[in-house]
């Protein structure tokens, strides 16, 4: 599939939705929640459904996760600075609205720090949902990126787990973190990351939302995992990886441009 690392083939690069997030709400409130993120991607992509809000059928009490919890997914939209500040401004007023609400201000040497000092507010949708972010990106395309954050000593393990789940390699690859490429086309690149925590943080699953991986061969794949792996539906498995973070597997028979999103139902196995 790949002469090289950071290359893979024509098939799996025109999946946009080989990588997505379901995020499950409390009953009554996925509707403003799914308005919010379809608000927030129109910055990027008008028609671009990587995310599908879902209710659960009861409100769940939920544990106080520590304040200084780092929750272990996250999303960053990069807007191109060639049209300006006022775009990036405007969206990250968007986030500072409801249904959104800060999360944290991330802490950089000033040295490092971006022109537009928002670039480093975390925002997010609701417990147990990934953080946001925006930040601008200086040349190509505009970008949505999922970031998983791994403890640090798990790292190693969790890039080979993504590596046999997505069939490919990291096209950008460092000691604390990687990138595979997803998809890309004149719009907007897709991307997957991992970014490798320090010694003295642990990053916490957000048990709200889940990511969704499609694959090819699930029957091969399953007895490769670190972790037991179930069906929960027809044509869908779940497993986990080594930090705990849950994700679902989608088994693809047919087009990849087949409609992504199943019926609400079949994610109460997993809420």
């Amino acid at each position: 599939m790949r002469s090289k690392e950071g290359e893979y083939s024509t098939e799996e690069a025109q999946d946009p939705f080989l990588v997505s997030i379901h995020i499950i709400a409390d009953p009554g409130e996925s509707r403003p929640l799914q308005e919010a993120i379809d608000k927030v991607l129109a910055w990027i992509h008008p028609d671009l459904p990587l995310f599908r809000v879902s209710e659960r059928r009861a409100c769940r009490r939920r544990r106080r996760a520590p304040k200084a919890a780092q929750p272990a997914l996250a999303v960053v939209l990069f807007l191109q600075e060639e049209y300006g500040e006022e775009p990036i401004l405007q969206l990250h007023r968007t986030l500072q609205r409801p249904p959104w609400r800060h999360h944290h201000t991330e802490r950089v040497p000033s040295r490092f720090l971006p022109y537009l000092p928002c670039s480093q507010d975390f925002f997010t949708l609701a417990p147990g949902t990934p953080l946001w972010a925006i930040r601008p990106v200086h040349y190509g395309r505009e970008i949505v990126r999922f970031t998983i954050y791994c403890r640090h000593d798990n790292y190693a393990d969790i890039l080979k787990f993504y590596e046999l789940i997505l069939r490919r390699s990291p096209s950008q690859k460092k000691a604390d973190f990687c990138i595979f490429p997803i998809f890309s086309n004149l719009d907007v690149d897709i991307q997957f990351s991992l970014k490798r925590l320090p010694c003295d943080q642990t990053p916490v699953p957000t048990d709200s939302s889940v990511l969704e991986f499609r694959v090819r061969d699930i029957g091969e794949l399953v007895p490769l995992l670190p972790n037991p792996c179930s069906p929960i539906s027809e044509g869908r498995w779940q497993t986990e990886d080594h930090d705990g973070n849950k994700i679902l597997l989608q088994f693809l028979k047919g087009d990849p441009e087949e409609s992504v999103f199943p019926k609400a139902s079949q994610y109460m196995q997993i809420s």
